[in-house]
């Protein structure tokens, strides 16, 4: 399984709605994300051991979040990601929706 497949899988283990960078539908609660850098890493003699994956996630919701936001990390440290960041929340008026950002990264080598 490749990494975007385990970011796919894992999300929406989470019982909302998961889609790469865009949402059409009408769920109160549903998941985006996108990858935000792959770079090779761990080099020895001028090749690359591993690559290093960052991607971002973002919750939007209308209804109470926070539940959700500790099953979103715990769910993304049991499936192997790391440095989980969650950014600040935001409201967006023109949507109705609360915004939750948050980062993480995948290793494979």
């Amino acid at each position: 399984m490749n990494v975007d497949t385990l970011v796919k899988t894992t999300l929406e283990k989470l019982g909302c709605p998961v889609e790469r960078l865009k949402y059409d539908g009408k769920a109160k609660t549903f998941i985006t994300y996108q990858i935000v850098v792959g770079q090779d890493t761990h080099f020895s003699d001028d090749e690359s051991g591993a690559e290093e994956f960052t991607y971002r996630a973002d919750i939007y919701s209308r209804v109470d979040y926070i539940a959700l936001m500790r099953n979103t990390k715990r769910a993304l440290k049991e499936a192997g990601f790391y440095g989980i960041t969650f950014d600040p929340e935001v409201f967006e008026e023109s949507t109705g929706y609360y915004h939750i950002p948050v980062e993480f990264k995948y290793m494979e080598v």
